[in-house]
């Protein structure tokens, strides 16, 4: 099957192309910027440039294409990127150009925590592509993961060079809300999984991993890792957000901004074991599968700390 994925030099996507060129599946990949397929052999996939923001490009990039895999998502926004025009805009693309190129299916990688209700705008954008997706007549499948963990994140890499900073570590409120890491691999692996497959047509479904963690337990597993030990310090939030806000107007990549402080105090796990229900695996713990949390250096804990730019580590 003819598969394109959006969003495919990422650090998801790089993963789920090599998964689905290990099923046999022929992969098409829309690439925004040239130059960035070095990540892939070049005789495996087939390339196409362009946005998902262009018609143009998406209508080119889906002829004779059957399956789509949608990648694409921010988790900053910027003044020419924001929430709204990535996530739902930007996917009311890519349902509309499916649609025209006559492609059978739409497998869209959403999250935890995208409901109605949702306050804050990432997470309502991406309730908003879903519903793009759901009204869109195509057969299509949509995953939910919890945090993402595996070598080249951004979160667990960020904790990592809070630990190496010093040994107090800095928490934002309780650090009591949970999250359900779900590694990398096994995300790429279900969404493989769900290309062709009528057993998760037309299905919203979770993916977490095998245990649930609060901020504080994820931040121990790190320092744990890292055979490192962190005294932590918690700070009220209302004490910090204006600094935050500050940092985030003269910095050009702030360490954290006010918005994902407010993502972190929202639950982010499942109520059952779905991705087990769903794909027939149990997905690996947190636990002896973050050694990359080591290629962290105090360099990058200092680019973290003044905003910029992480060293870009391609994903294995």
């Amino acid at each position: 099957m003819l598969v394109l994925v959006t969003g495919a030099t990422g650090f998801l996507g790089q993963r789920v192309v090599r998964e689905l060129i290990a099923r046999r599946h022929q992969v098409r990949c829309l690439i925004h910027s040239p130059g960035k397929e070095r990540v892939f052999d070049h005789k495996a996939v087939e390339v196409h440039y362009g946005s998902i923001l262009s018609p143009d490009a998406l209508k080119q990039a889906l002829y004779d294409v059957q399956s789509v895999v949608h990648l694409v998502g921010i988790i900053r926004a910027s003044r020419g990127a924001t929430f709204d025009g990535i996530h739902r805009q930007g996917t009311a693309n890519v349902v509309a150009a499916a649609k025209e190129s006559g492609s059978r299916e739409l497998i869209y990688v959403s999250a935890m925590g995208a409901t109605p209700d949702a306050s804050y705008p990432y997470f309502h954008s991406k309730y908003q592509a879903e519903q793009e997706v759901i009204n869109s007549g195509l057969d299509y499948t949509i995953l939910r993961p919890s945090v993402i963990f595996g070598e080249g994140d951004e979160f667990l890499t960020a904790l990592a060079g809070l630990v190496l900073a010093g040994p107090i570590t800095p928490v934002i409120g309780c650090g009591r809300n949970r999250m359900q890491p779900v590694a990398a691999d096994d995300v790429a692996r279900c969404v493989a999984a769900s290309v062709g497959n009528s057993t998760v047509r037309r299905k919203i479904i979770n993916l977490g991993g095998p245990h649930r963690l609060s901020y504080n337990a994820l931040l121990d597993e790190v320092a744990l890792a890292m055979g490192r030990r962190t005294r932590r310090v918690h700070i009220p939030a209302p004490l910090v957000l204006p600094a935050v806000a500050v940092m985030e107007r003269i910095l050009p990549r702030p360490p954290v901004t006010t918005g994902q402080l407010k993502m972190l105090g929202i639950r982010n796990v499942s109520e059952g074991r779905d991705l087990e229900q769903a794909f027939g695996f149990t997905p690996k713990p947190l636990r002896g599968n973050i050694d990359y949390v080591n290629e962290v250096t105090f360099g990058d804990a200092l680019r973290m700390t003044l905003g910029l730019a992480m060293p870009r580590r391609r994903s294995r």
